[in-house]
């Protein structure tokens, strides 16, 4: 994950980082249109939810509405005047994710979104907190390479573009023009059961689907005509 901020007329990074992220993420299918999930690393602990849009059949694309919150709250004990310290992070992000299905059982996602973050920390009776609103959209790619093992490259982009910041002894005040923004480079792992390849019923002539119909059941020359899908055509 790395970060920039911007500066000067030709918007050259004047300061920049990069660090790890490494998470964790289990998810769960309760419906057939919804998943929840929890994930945990980097991103601290996150709870997950899918919501599909789409008909769940449908063999070109996928959309999904998928929200979550992440956070942590960590306290610091007291310092020598005896006040109590805690910071906390808290973010909640809404991705529309829109999937578009291959016939191989792969599938390109694009994600825009929409972030709301809040950075307080108090020491005592004296607090403050930073509230930021940021979009941001992501483009990656579930390869599939065995029935319960996808390899999904992904890059994300993120940008803030208002917040508000509070103090116990200052008045409030909005802040726009932050010149900078967030990037990531995911690699990730899934494991398990994924979507069925998209057979190509094109291959099978339409004459022939509609004169099996019409001959379902008939005894032609003394035998009987098999079932659908009991031949080795793959319906």
């Amino acid at each position: 994950m790395g970060a920039a901020v911007l500066g000067g007329d030709d918007n050259n990074p004047t300061a920049g980082g990069y660090v790890p992220h490494f998470d964790m993420a289990l998810r769960y299918g309760v419906a057939e249109r919804v998943d929840l999930g929890v994930r945990v690393g980097s991103s601290l602990a996150e709870l997950q939810t899918k919501f599909l849009l789409t008909e769940p059949g449908d063999p070109v694309k996928a959309i999904s509405l998928a929200p979550s919150i992440s956070g942590a709250s960590i306290g610091s004990g007291t310092n020598s005047e005896g006040e109590s310290a805690s910071t906390s992070y808290l973010n909640v992000s809404a991705p529309l994710l829109v999937g578009f299905k291959t016939k191989g059982g792969s599938e390109l996602v694009l994600g825009p979104r929409v972030m709301w973050t809040r950075i307080a920390g108090n020491v005592g009776n004296d607090g403050a907190a930073l509230n930021i609103l940021s979009v941001g959209a992501s483009v990656g790619y579930a390869l599939r390479v065995t029935e319960g093992f996808r390899l999904m490259p992904e890059v994300g982009l993120s940008f803030p573009v208002v917040g508000h910041a509070s103090a116990t002894n200052s008045d409030s005040e909005a802040i726009a023009g932050f010149n900078g923004g967030f990037a990531q480079f995911k690699l990730g792992f899934l494991f398990g059961a994924g979507r069925p390849i998209r057979r190509n019923t094109d291959a099978i002539p339409s004459d022939y689907v509609e004169e099996t119909d019409r001959r379902q059941g008939r005894a032609d020359d003394g035998e009987s005509t098999p079932e659908r899908g009991s031949s080795d055509i793959d319906y």
